[in-house]
């Protein structure tokens, strides 16, 4: 078994609480991350999470750093159709839920905070 680390997100934000928190959760989980010596592999984005590898969030500047670190970063293309975000994709590179799934049994660990 591989001693890769994926995280999963499928919303825009983070928990179930307040909308606003939640945002503010995720761009301090995601910088977080940036500060962390250990790195995920990848970072997987499907359903509503696509939200935050576009312009229209202020997340992507985190996912950009995380993603100049090497870390990769693949986005749902069905998801990104589904929402109509294709156009506004600013960071990671679109993905089939095909290579998600490989991905995700193929990791160590998979974390879905």
């Amino acid at each position: 078994m591989s001693d890769e680390v994926i995280i999963v997100f499928n919303s825009s934000r983070f928990g179930q609480g307040n909308p606003q928190l939640g945002e503010k959760l995720m761009i301090s989980f995601l910088e977080s991350l940036a500060d962390q010596s250990a790195k995920p592999r990848a970072i997987l984005l499907y359903n509503s999470a696509v939200v935050l590898a576009t312009s229209q969030s202020p997340a992507s500047t985190q996912l950009d750093t995380l993603e100049k670190m090497g870390v990769e970063i693949l986005v749902n293309e069905q998801s990104l159709a589904f929402y109509n975000l294709g156009s506004v994709r600013t960071v990671g590179k679109p993905a089939d839920m095909t290579a998600m799934t490989e991905r995700m049994l193929n990791a160590g660990l998979v974390v879905k905070p």
